[in-house]
């Protein structure tokens, strides 16, 4: 959910940061413009006091010329003085716009100097060239001014344009980003979301902005990929699935034959126990013939009894070599012991035998971590398959659960397998496992015999009991556990 509006947002603070910049930059320009007026404005002030310099030097010069007498033939020292700073100060301050204006103010100190014309000539001559001065200095103040007013009057406009056109500006850009670039977006963002649900569907590209046309068209290619990818993924997974099936038949197919096999064994080893019993009386019968047969060489008796002897003890011995045959095939080489991790080989055996268990039945295991024991690999495999699937013909039905429980308890391994079945019954529980009994009319009664007897082999022990409120446990424990891991 976060997501989603997450996604939904992302257009609103685009289109506000677009705009921000935007608005940004107008206000960079607004203010390069205002320091531009700042830099024109400047000089306007000390061209102001220029002017006012010029016309109060006019203005002193005019007034020097009207106080002086007709028949004065020197212009006064202290008004020569004067006006001679005035210009000077007019000079120094160099506020002026007009290029001439320098000169012709240095030009009015000169005539000032001239001591050689009537002081009426100089002043005149003065005030011709302070007014020449004052115009030229008076046309370019009015230039500078026009400047300036021309320039606020474009800033002025520019200023309602941008008031004007950053709206409508924002407006349009919501309206192409929104139709080119938003929409194509969320629908991407939309159909992201549904490649999770295993949905592919492509964006067309006919109405989406060039620049993120080749965006959506690596979209659309990874559609297509993933498409034939999830067609390859499925296609894999069925393949394994039926692989898994066909080993788990043949590890059942296996388990039926090594479950003969062990029936086979059962009886090799009746038959050796039979052989072993037999072949010692057959050996007495053999010496006691060899020592009728040397008594009756010096009796006096029938030609042919030493001949029918002979034969006797003939066949004693051709049943007697038939027999240590027999017994010599009957028995058969141990499979060498490994190191077993215990969790590992359990989990592999329980999930090969998931499927061929019912799904309502339900398998649990609870194990030991890190647990190694030295045993024959085959031969543990197949016990612990024996009990589960003699716990899953216990349960009759298709419902129940199975738990396998392995832990390290007293430095030894004990592995418990229970069901919630109907247990075994009171005879059975006192009379204890024995080959070829079972507790069901279709049983061999070679399952539990084969777990009893690889125990056996490997100095353990078996248990079995009933659990309440119902069901059977078998318990084997196997002195099995490696140094390092006590």
């Amino acid at each position: 959910m976060k997501t989603i509006t997450r996604t939904a947002n992302l257009p609103i603070w685009i289109t506000v940061s677009l705009l921000g910049v935007v608005l940004m930059v107008s206000l960079i320009v607004q203010l390069a413009m205002a320091w531009q007026a700042h830099q024109r404005i400047a000089p306007v002030s000390a061209h102001v006091a220029q002017l006012e310099g010029l016309q109060g030097a006019l203005f002193d010069t005019e007034e020097s010329l009207a106080r002086l007498l007709p028949e004065s033939n020197a212009l006064d020292p202290g008004t020569r003085s004067h006006l001679q700073a005035l210009l000077q100060a007019l000079l120094d301050k160099n506020n002026h716009l007009a290029a001439d204006t320098p000169g012709r103010l240095r030009a009015a100190q000169l005539a000032l100097g001239d001591q050689t014309l009537q002081p009426k000539v100089v002043l005149l001559n003065v005030l011709k060239t302070l007014r020449t001065a004052f115009r030229n200095e008076a046309t370019a103040h009015k230039v500078l001014t026009d400047s300036i007013a021309t320039a606020a009057k474009f800033e002025f406009e520019f200023g309602i344009a941008i008031m004007l056109a950053l709206p409508l500006s924002a407006a349009i850009l919501i309206y192409i980003m929104r139709r080119r670039i938003f929409e194509p977006l969320q629908q991407m963002s939309y159909l992201m979301e549904l490649l999770g649900d295993r949905h592919y569907q492509q964006i067309p590209v006919e109405r989406i902005d060039p620049t993120f046309q080749p965006i959506l068209a690596n979209y659309n290619g990874m559609v297509v990929r993933l498409s034939e990818l999830e067609a390859e993924h499925m296609q894999y997974q069925q393949n394994l699935e039926q692989q898994v099936e066909q080993a788990a038949g043949a590890l059942i197919a296996q388990q039926r034959s090594m479950a003969q096999s062990e029936r086979l064994a059962a009886l090799g080893e009746v038959t050796a126990r039979l052989v072993h019993e037999l072949r010692n009386p057959l050996a007495g019968i053999k010496m006691a013939c060899i020592n009728l047969k040397n008594q009756l060489k010096t009796a006096a008796v029938a030609v042919d009894a030493l001949d029918r002897i002979d034969l006797v003890i003939n066949e004693i011995e051709r049943i007697i070599d038939t027999m240590n045959h027999f017994l010599q095939g009957a028995r058969h080489e141990p499979e060498p012991m490994k190191d077993i991790v215990i969790d590992q080989a359990i989990g592999e055996l329980l999930m090969l035998a998931r499927y061929q268990l019912p799904k309502t039945l339900s398998l649990d295991y609870r194990g030991c971590p890190n647990l190694v024991c030295r045993l024959p690999d085959s031969e543990f495999r197949q016990a612990l398959l024996n009990l589960i699937l003699n716990a899953q013909q216990a349960l009759g039905g298709d419902t129940g659960a199975i738990r396998v429980q392995a832990e390290c308890r007293d430095n030894q391994l004990v592995i418990t397998v229970c069901d919630d079945g109907p247990g075994f019954s009171e005879a059975f529980l006192q009379d204890g496992i024995r080959t070829f009994v079972s507790q069901r009319k279709d049983g061999t009664g070679l399952g539990l015999a084969m777990v009893k007897r690889f125990v056996r082999n490997h100095e353990g022990s078996l248990k079995i009991y009933n659990c309440q409120p119902r069901g059977a446990c078998v318990e084997i424990t196997l002195n099995c556990i490696r140094p390092e891991h006590d």
